[in-house]
């Protein structure tokens, strides 16, 4: 925590430290308390910030939960541009790059005594956030695997004409997976049983 010489907290120095101080103490705050319980000043305390501060970047709760959601939608990202980018086959490389996805959300969004609550306000509120990232990842993976198959690494199953289909319907199995198994470790072991079957 910053401090000047009087030993007094100093705010945030810059706009985007300060969302990114409201941004996580969103996290931590809606995780604790559930989304319809949490208040403006309960997130403002936790960033440690007076309130009016917080107004300056978010205009209310529903905003942060939204920045916080993007948020977690690009770190997602990243964990699958890692595996992607990661030596080994082009099998390996895809499973993980979805599996290591979906289970950063997972961690995120899906656990802790609210995360009924929370999921059903991430459709509500955030479900355009939702599908462009899931667009984002189709558009990675079926570009690798275009690649891969031009460059005679990895060859289509008979029943896929493209590889944007091909990934399409393998995300959407893991979504299916996601949906009903929340814990990491049981998500890893059936996605990983899966995606061998099919690749």
């Amino acid at each position: 925590m910053n401090t000047n010489r009087a030993g007094k907290k100093k705010p945030a120095e810059t706009s985007g430290a300060r969302r990114q101080a409201i941004i996580n103490a969103g996290l931590d705050v809606f995780s604790r308390y559930g989304f319809h319980k949490t208040k403006t000043e309960d997130i403002a305390r936790a960033a440690d910030i007076p309130r009016t501060t917080l107004y300056r970047s978010f205009a209310n709760k529903e905003e942060i939960f939204r920045a916080l959601v993007s948020q977690v939608h690009a770190e997602a990202l990243s964990h699958a541009q890692a595996a992607m980018a990661a030596p080994g086959g082009f099998p390996q490389r895809l499973t993980d790059a979805l599996i290591r996805r979906d289970i950063h959300l997972l961690k995120i969004g899906h656990s802790g005594p609210h995360a009924a609550e929370l999921s059903e306000y991430y459709m509500s509120l955030a479900a355009d956030l939702t599908q462009q990232a899931n667009t984002a990842l189709e558009n990675l993976l079926t570009k690798a695997t275009a690649q891969a198959v031009a460059g005679g690494e990895y060859h289509l199953p008979a029943a896929f004409k493209t590889p944007k289909d091909f990934v399409r319907l393998l995300r959407l199995s893991l979504e299916g997976i996601k949906t009903e198994v929340k814990a990491t470790r049981s998500f890893d072991r059936l996605a990983r049983q899966l995606l061998n079957a099919i690749l």
